[in-house]
């Protein structure tokens, strides 16, 4: 079977995020860490908390709620480290935690072309029990994140 109602079988790792809960592959998750110190500093990207320093890489705290239009209260206890993509480029972020998260294996249903109001970071959707969980690409939500958040450099007179 092909095409948008294709299904494979992979594991998920679930986290909660405001009110929602989001999904994330399993195969992109670094490690879960306690808190670290966060080191903070002045920047104009509003969903970046600050920096964590973790095997050597300085590693950016993103604002998960903030990307996903979700409240996002809590600091959290730990931060989940992610690989994300874009194109040849692999980098990290630490995402806050403050619930539980959860580790699930099941067939993702891609996301189908007749969905409506589904946003482009959004893969699919995971079904857990009676709740139907989206899969978000971290890559394709940071890179819409940076392409709306760009703040225009002034151009230099001369």
């Amino acid at each position: 079977m092909s095409g948008p109602a294709e299904t494979q079988l992979k594991s998920y790792v679930i986290v909660p995020i405001g009110s929602r809960r989001f999904s994330f592959a399993a195969e992109s998750i670094v490690e879960l860490i306690s808190i670290g110190n966060l080191q903070q500093f002045p920047h104009r990207t509003q969903w970046i908390s600050g920096v964590i320093v973790r095997r050597g890489r300085v590693v950016p705290v993103c604002d998960m709620g903030r990307l996903l239009d979700e409240r996002n209260e809590s600091i959290g206890r730990f931060h989940l480290i992610a690989e994300w993509r874009a194109g040849n480029t692999r980098d990290w972020c630490a995402i806050p935690v403050a619930g539980e998260c959860e580790l699930a294996s099941g067939e993702a249903v891609a996301q189908d072309v007749h969905t409506k109001n589904q946003e482009p970071y959004v893969t699919g959707s995971l079904q857990v029990g009676e709740d139907r969980i989206q899969i978000v690409d971290l890559g394709k939500l940071i890179q819409a994140c940076q392409a709306s958040c760009e703040v225009p450099v002034p151009e230099s007179g001369s």
